[in-house]
């Protein structure tokens, strides 16, 4: 007696085509979402502006320091110094075209280096440091204001409420009306 040998239905295991293109798009939908609620250009723009505010604050406080210790000296050869850019009514500089020097010829006119309180042995630049996102100082003897613009959507009430006269960037200083489009001592 031949036993015979019946050829059954094979099994296969594994996902069909169809199952495997329902899991790939659940996994788009998902990442999609997920790329949507962390938004990663605004987390890159927030980490710049915490920088740019970092750097201003610690100028703001710097420039407040050495106008204080200047005995003996006016306040136009401390916010203007020898060898900065001054012209006539004011003495002016930017982060993106100017040196880095805190000795006064940097893009910042206030001698930081000859001062005994304050430790700024290089001056800032903006993150971006490009012709629309760097920093802008000005002086006309007597005040002084520093601007940067601001990129995040979480600052926009910062530039506002600065005190500044510019609610598109943000402004720290004595006299934040120092730059202005509308007739500033300084024109960028």
């Amino acid at each position: 007696m031949k036993k015979t040998l019946k050829k059954s239905a094979q099994v296969h295991k594994g996902f069909t085509l169809v199952e495997l293109l329902v899991v790939i798009a659940i996994i788009a939908i998902l990442a999609a979402v997920v790329v949507l609620i962390i938004n990663p250009l605004e987390l890159t723009r927030r980490g710049r502006d915490a920088a740019r505010l970092s750097d201003l604050a610690n100028l703001q406080n710097a420039i407040n320091v050495a106008v204080q210790e200047a005995t003996g000296s006016g306040t136009a050869d401390i916010l203007c110094a020898a060898g900065f850019n001054n012209s006539a009514s004011s003495c002016k500089g930017v982060s993106n075209t100017g040196t880095r020097a805190s000795d006064g010829t940097g893009w910042v006119g206030v001698n930081l280096s000859a001062q005994k309180s304050v430790s700024v042995p290089t001056l800032p630049a903006d993150p971006t440091n490009d012709a629309i996102n760097h920093y802008a100082y000005c002086s006309d003897g007597d005040a002084w204001e520093i601007n940067a613009a601001l990129e995040s959507d979480q600052q926009k009430d910062k530039k506002k409420n600065d005190g500044g006269d510019d609610d598109t960037l943000y402004e720290v200083g004595s006299n934040l009306k120092l730059v202005s489009a509308t007739g500033g001592t300084c024109a960028y």
